[in-house]
C-alpha cells in the first residue's frame, strides 16, 4: 500500500490554469494549505507555448491607454464570434473578472505586464491584450511558480503525475492518487481542482471528437492527455463542446509558429500553384484545416518590411527567425525559388492583391485591407496544426464540476483546458485569447472560491488537517 497524506486543497497541474488556483488560494486570508502536483515542470505548458496575450476589458492599464471597453462588449465579441454556443453567464463572468485577472498579476503576483496593442487580434472589436514585455508566457508562469513555493502554506510536488480521484460511497470527490517517481500516494482534500489541460497530444480522443485534426502537427503541451476530464466523466460529469478547438499555423512541428499579426495586418497566403486560395481574414484557428487540405498540404505564407517591424519583436517570431523558418526575400522570384512556387503566378498573385487594395476591395472578400505588400517581402512555409483543445467538463460560475442533471461533483473544480472553454464546437469559434483568458481567470476565480468555502466550514473531527509533506 502507497503512502497517504493531507491538504486543504489539491491542485493537478502546474500549467497556468492550476498554478493560478493554486496561488491564488494559498494567499488568501486564513492560511488555507495547498498542494500544488506537476507531471514535469521541465516540460511547456499551454501557457508557456502560447505568444502570453491576455485579454481584459477595463483594466487601469487598457484605461491610462485611452481605450474605452466594457466586460459587456468583451462578451458580446466572443459569444458573435462563436455563435453564442459558449455558456453565456460563464462568458460574462470570465469578462467580467478580467481586469482583476491583470490586477492580480502585477499586484499580488508581481508579473510585470503592459497593455498590448501593437497588432489586431481575432474577433476582438478593442485593443484587449496584456502581455510580458518579452511577449513571452515564460516570465509569467515562472514568477507564479517562484511565488507559489515562497509561501509557508504551498507545497509543490514536481514530477508527481495525478492518476485519479478519491471518492467516498456517495460520490463525492474526497482526494487524489498520484504517482510521485513511480511511488503511490494518496493524497486527501478537501476540495480538488482539476487543470490538467486539454487532449491535444491524445490521439485516441482527437480521432473520436477531432477527426479533421487527428493527424496534424500537436503544437500544444506533450502532457496535456485528457486525464482530468476523463477522470470527471468517471466521476459522473458532463461534458461539452468536445469538437472545438484553437487551430494554428505552424512553421516546424517542433511547435514553431508565427503571429497571426503576419497575415491581419495585411500579408497573405498562397498555395503550391503561387496563388492566393481563401480569405485570409475568415480565422487562423479555422484555417488550420484548410491550410492542410491544399496542394503538398501547406501553405506559404507573405508579408513585407512594415508588418515585420510591427511583429518582429514577438517570442515566437524571433524563434521561428532562429531557426531558419522566415525568409527574406528582396523580390517576389526570390519567394518562388525558395519555396518552389511558379514565379509567375506568384508575382501576378501579389500584383492583384495590391491592385485590390488600391482599388479598395478584394478578390477573397477581405475587407480591412491595409497597404499594398512591397518588396523586400518576409515569406514563411506552413501546415496547419492543432493548438489547444476546448471542449472538456461542464462548470457552473464558481466553476464547479457538474453533472448532466446540473447538480454539482461535490467538492470538485475545474479550471482551464479541463473544462468546456469559449469557442464552442468548433474552430472558427475561437477568438485571440480564449486560452489564456480561460487558463487564468478560471484559476483566480477557483483559487478565490475553494479558499472561502474551506475558510467556512468547521474544523472537522480530530483538529486540522495535516499538509501533505514532500515526497
Amino acid at each position: 500500500m502507497g503512502r497517504t497524506a493531507e491538504t486543504d486543497v489539491v491542485v493537478v497541474g502546474g500549467g497556468g490554469a492550476g498554478l493560478m488556483a493554486a496561488a491564488t488560494a494559498a494567499l488568501a486570508a486564513g492560511g488555507v494549505r495547498v498542494t500544488l502536483l506537476e507531471k514535469d515542470s521541465s516540460e511547456p505548458c499551454n501557457s508557456v507555448i502560447s505568444s502570453g496575450f491576455i485579454p481584459a476589458a477595463g483594466s487601469r492599464l487598457q484605461r491610462a491607454a485611452g481605450v474605452a471597453d466594457s466586460p459587456e462588449e468583451m462578451a458580446a465579441d466572443i459569444l458573435r464570434k462563436n455563435g453564442h454556443q459558449s455558456d453565456p453567464e460563464i462568458t460574462l463572468e470570465l469578462c467580467r473578472r478580467s481586469a482583476e485577472t491583470i490586477h492580480w498579476f502585477v499586484d499580488a503576483i508581481g508579473v510585470d505586464l503592459e497593455f498590448a496593442p501593437e497588432v489586431s487580434w481575432l474577433g476582438h472589436t478593442h485593443p484587449r491584450m496584456h502581455g510580458h514585455a518579452t511577449r513571452s508566457g515564460v516570465p509569467i508562469i515562472e514568477r507564479m511558480r517562484e511565488r507559489f513555493e515562497s509561501l509557508p502554506n504551498a507545497t509543490f510536488l514536481d514530477e508527481t503525475p495525478g492518476t485519479g480521484l478519491i471518492r467516498d460511497r456517495e460520490g463525492a470527490v474526497t482526494g487524489v492518487t498520484a504517482r510521485p517517481h513511480g511511488a503511490e500516494l494518496r493524497i486527501a482534500a478537501r476540495r480538488v481542482v482539476l487543470a490538467t489541460g486539454g487532449f491535444n497530444a491524445n490521439r485516441e480522443l482527437l480521432a473520436q471528437y477531432i477527426p479533421e485534426m487527428a493527424d496534424a502537427p500537436d503544437i500544444g503541451a506533450r502532457s496535456n492527455r485528457g486525464e482530468g476530464i476523463l477522470w470527471g466523466l468517471d466521476a459522473g460529469a458532463a461534458v461539452d463542446h468536445m469538437s472545438g478547438y484553437q487551430g494554428r499555423d505552424c512553421v516546424f512541428d517542433d511547435g514553431t509558429r508565427l503571429t497571426p499579426g503576419v497575415i491581419n495586418e495585411g500579408g497573405i497566403a498562397v498555395n503550391a500553384t503561387g496563388r492566393r486560395f481563401v480569405n485570409e481574414e475568415r480565422d487562423y484557428s479555422q484555417l488550420a484545416s484548410v491550410y492542410r487540405a491544399q496542394p503538398g498540404g501547406f501553405a506559404v505564407f507573405i508579408w513585407d518590411q512594415r508588418i515585420q517591424r510591427m511583429t518582429g519583436n514577438m517570442h515566437v517570431m524571433k524563434e521561428a527567425m532562429r531557426k531558419g523558418g522566415i525568409a527574406k526575400c528582396e523580390r517576389a522570384a526570390d519567394i518562388a525559388e525558395r519555396f518552389a512556387l511558379p514565379a509567375a503566378t506568384l508575382e501576378e498573385a501579389i500584383d492583384a492583391y495590391n491592385a485590390g487594395i488600391r482599388a479598395g476591395t478584394d478578390a477573397y472578400g477581405r475587407k480591412n485591407l491595409s497597404e499594398p505588400l512591397e518588396p523586400p517581402y518576409h515569406a514563411s512555409r506552413i501546415t496547419g496544426a492543432m493548438a489547444h483543445t476546448q471542449g472538456g467538463l461542464r462548470v457552473d460560475t464558481a466553476f464547479r464540476v457538474l453533472r448532466p442533471d446540473g447538480r454539482p461533483v461535490p467538492n470538485l473544480h475545474a479550471g482551464g483546458n479541463t473544462i468546456a472553454g469559449l469557442s464552442g464546437d468548433t474552430a472558427g469559434g475561437y477568438t485571440s485569447g480564449n486560452g489564456l483568458l480561460v487558463a487564468y481567470t478560471t484559476g483566480m476565480i477557483i483559487g478565490r472560491r475553494v479558499a472561502a468555502s474551506i475558510r467556512g466550514e468547521r474544523e472537522p473531527p480530530g483538529g486540522p488537517q495535516r499538509h501533505v509533506a514532500t515526497p
